[in-house]
């Protein structure tokens, strides 16, 4: 389970990069071309109305796309810890 803390031993560290590219490759399969570009903006600490202008977009599609990409992370990592209980 990905978690808050800072990892510092190595094993730790190499199992939670791998988690971290596993997720994020997964969110590459399953998120829309437009929610993986406001996601990746809204990473960079741009504002939805950066994001908006960059994407030529309203910011209310922005945010829109920001709760669809929340929701279908939730998802996924629900039924990952599903699988992981099993």
């Amino acid at each position: 389970m990905i978690s808050g803390t800072r990892v510092t031993d190595p094993e730790e560290l190499i199992i939670s990069q791998e988690e971290f590219n596993d997720i994020e490759n997964k969110m590459g399969e399953i998120l829309s071309s437009l929610e993986w570009k406001v996601l990746m903006y809204y990473l960079e600490g741009k504002s939805y109305q950066e994001i908006a202008v960059e994407l030529d977009r309203h910011v209310k599609s922005i945010d829109n796309a920001l709760q669809r990409v929340k929701r279908k992370l939730e998802r996924y990592l629900e039924a990952r810890e599903n699988n992981d209980r099993q």
